[in-house]
């Protein structure tokens, strides 16, 4: 009974320096749950009286407690996403569309002709495959390879420059977006209910650019060189012996996917606008 007494008195002056040596360093605050747990068992062991700056200690640490373990309130640190299960869908479909949409535009393959009667040539509006070409001798070849114009001017129609910078635009917005998205699904506080919305507001810019692009594009069907494959009788919006290819199709689905997007991006986010962790 005589040795235990020292080993109190020892506990609650180690305890007092502790605290003394935060508050002499620049009045921190412990808020770690171990720190708190120490705290709180020394004073309990304690057979001296409690003072009060110690008690007022102990209940703060209780309230480090309480905050961190009720999930969704600020400070949490159970949250590994701010998302949702419709947040992380939202996600899921966003980067599919932008990787639908991106690849529609990009590849070459938006109408399907005959050029010469020999091979099959491919269009997009700033791409083609398989094109004429007068040799050094003065013979038309057939190259067999797909490309770009050599500039954005040398595109055959203003039709498809104005198809170009809407598709293009489009799908960036979609690809922006879906990697923000991607992120959030890893990285907390991320997306919040009102970056969501904008979100989702970009979303259905984005579907509303990639389909004006795909409505402007037929206008410039006039052109000599769907005349060479697609016959005489293409024009605006008559595209002639021509036919739709795979790449379109991949462009509808992903402004599809954007417009479902866009109605789950408000209830993709559990933290409301104006929260923040501590």
């Amino acid at each position: 009974m005589a040795g235990a007494a020292p080993r109190a008195e020892w506990s609650v002056s180690a305890d007092e320096a502790v605290w003394r040596r935060a508050e002499r360093d620049g009045g921190r605050r412990l808020r770690s749950a171990d720190s708190c747990r120490i705290s709180s068992g020394v004073a309990a062991a304690s057979t001296a009286p409690a003072r009060p700056w110690k008690l007022r200690r102990a209940r703060e640490c209780d309230g480090c407690h309480v905050r961190a373990a009720v999930p969704g309130v600020t400070g949490s640190r159970e949250m590994a996403t701010s998302l949702t299960g419709v947040g992380l869908t939202w996600a899921a479909l966003s980067l599919l569309a932008a990787l639908l949409s991106c690849t529609g535009f990009y590849l070459p393959f938006w109408i399907q002709g005959r050029l010469l009667g020999k091979v099959d040539a491919y269009f997009s509006s700033f791409r083609r495959c398989n094109y004429p070409r007068v040799s050094p001798q003065g013979v038309v070849e057939i190259v067999m390879e797909c490309g770009r114009y050599s500039s954005f001017w040398d595109i055959p129609s203003p039709w498809w420059q104005a198809s170009t910078v809407l598709v293009g635009t489009g799908s960036a917005l979609s690809l922006l977006v879906a990697v923000t998205a991607a992120a959030a699904c890893c990285i907390t506080y991320v997306v919040h209910a009102g970056t969501a919305r904008l979100a989702g507001a970009l979303q259905l810019l984005a579907a509303v650019l990639v389909s004006g692009g795909a409505v402007a594009y037929p206008a410039g069907w006039d052109n000599r060189e769907v005349r060479e494959s697609c016959g005489d009788s293409s024009s605006s919006f008559q595209l002639g012996t021509c036919e739709y290819s795979w790449s379109l199709y991949l462009l509808g689905s992903a402004v599809g996917l954007l417009l479902l997007c866009f109605s789950l991006s408000f209830c993709a986010s559990r933290v409301k606008h104006g929260s923040f962790r501590i």
